[in-house]
């Protein structure tokens, strides 16, 4: 496994128990956190992967904040597009597997159609993270067509000690005594992380290949999901009517852009997993949040 010192990746380690052999060594310091080993060298990649014995990789490694990858342009290059390329020549070499965790970002030039974006439809993000993930699915399925893209949206829950997540940024802004400013008119299907989690384990022990969406069952603002966060944390309407703000995107001037839609179609991924893909209100109730 790439990754499982991130957000997602501790959450799936401890679901998959001694079956989550971290791969990976630590080395190499890349700006937003450290990734271990130098993933960015092929012929390094292919030697560690040797000597795991792997059979199966679920890559969960990524530079994943859009900031930092207009700021670390080469850093988020090596990680999320470079790295999958290695990983796909490795596994059609070897015959291994490849789970590869992308993103509903690799969409937003334009708002997502009725029900969502289909797997088959093309990528158009607007940021250079968005656009370095999109390259690095088209670089991994050109070199092994058997791999699977899992692409998951943006994720909430116990961060596990990593300060990642939509819920801990929602939480840490309100322990500065900040009044978070949260947009109204920007869409996802967020999902817990421990289900997105849940949804890898099992796709681990299944024969898939191309492109899955794995998101929440319903398309929120922003707002909506810090709303659903506050109160389930909190249970004090009161409060979170006074502690949250909502705002347009336009009104911050934030860069780089912000998609406005990048719902993610999800009916090939609920027909497919036993693990069910929640609504907001039970995706709240299922998301376990440190005291």
């Amino acid at each position: 496994m790439l990754g499982a010192g991130g957000f997602l990746g501790r959450h799936l380690v401890e679901l998959l128990g001694p079956r989550a052999l971290p791969v990976v060594r630590p080395s190499a310091q890349i700006p937003g956190g450290a990734l271990a080993h130098d993933l960015r060298e092929e012929r390094g990649l292919r030697a560690l992967l040797e000597d795991s014995g792997a059979h199966l990789v679920i890559n969960c490694a990524a530079l994943a904040s859009p900031a930092l990858c207009e700021e670390h342009r080469g850093a988020a290059t090596a990680l999320n597009a470079e790295l999958p390329r290695a990983l796909g020549g490795w596994s059609a070499e070897s015959g291994a597997r490849v789970i590869h965790v992308s993103t509903d970002l690799v969409f937003g030039a334009s708002a997502a159609p009725a029900g969502g974006f289909l797997e088959e439809d093309a990528p158009d993000p607007v940021s250079f993270y968005g656009e370095s993930k999109a390259e690095g699915e088209v670089a991994l399925m050109e070199r092994d067509p058997g791999a699977l893209v899992v692409r998951l949206p943006l994720l909430y829950g116990d961060p596990k000690g990593t300060g990642r997540g939509a819920s801990e940024a929602l939480f840490s802004s309100l322990i500065r005594g900040e009044r978070p400013s949260l947009f109204t008119d920007e869409w996802r299907c967020p999902l817990p992380v421990s289900v997105a989690a849940s949804a890898l384990a099992e796709l681990a022990d299944e024969q898939l290949s191309g492109v899955l969406h794995v998101a929440g069952a319903e398309r929120v603002n922003r707002f909506e999901l810090g709303l659903a966060i506050h109160l389930e944390r909190f249970r004090e309407h009161e409060r979170a009517r006074h502690e949250l703000r909502a705002c347009l995107r336009a009104e911050l001037g934030l860069s780089p852009e912000r998609p406005e839609d990048t719902s993610l179609c999800i009916r090939r991924a609920a027909a497919l997993l036993d693990t069910k893909l929640p609504d907001l209100a039970e995706g709240v109730r299922l998301a376990a949040y440190p005291a």
